[in-house]
């Protein structure tokens, strides 16, 4: 699994673990504990969710931004291999055209 899909889980279960810790410190009941625990959970799950989201559309955007470039990169590459080969056959054919000459 990506390290990417363990975001919303991971920021639930640290403020499951947070909101446990306080209302365990300031001496809630297990009836009042569950709801508000619950509620907490849905929440962060929710705000995790919608993180991640964001964090993975714009990850693929840099990685399509980056296949872009070094497709242009590629594409230039191959054009300017194109004109030295051109030049070369260009060059070749002057040179053959003064040897007929003499």
């Amino acid at each position: 699994m990506k390290k990417s899909k363990l975001f919303a889980p991971f920021l639930t279960l640290l403020a499951g673990a947070i909101a446990s810790i306080m209302m365990y410190y300031f001496r809630y009941t297990t009836s009042q504990m569950i709801p508000r625990l619950v509620v907490v959970l849905i929440v962060f799950y929710l705000i995790g969710y919608f993180i991640q989201k964001k964090v993975v559309s714009f990850v693929e955007q840099i990685k399509e931004e980056e296949e872009k470039e070094r497709q242009e990169q590629e594409r230039l590459e191959q054009e300017r291999l194109e004109n030295e080969a051109m030049q070369e056959e260009a060059g070749r054919s002057d040179e053959e055209e003064v040897r007929e000459d003499f």
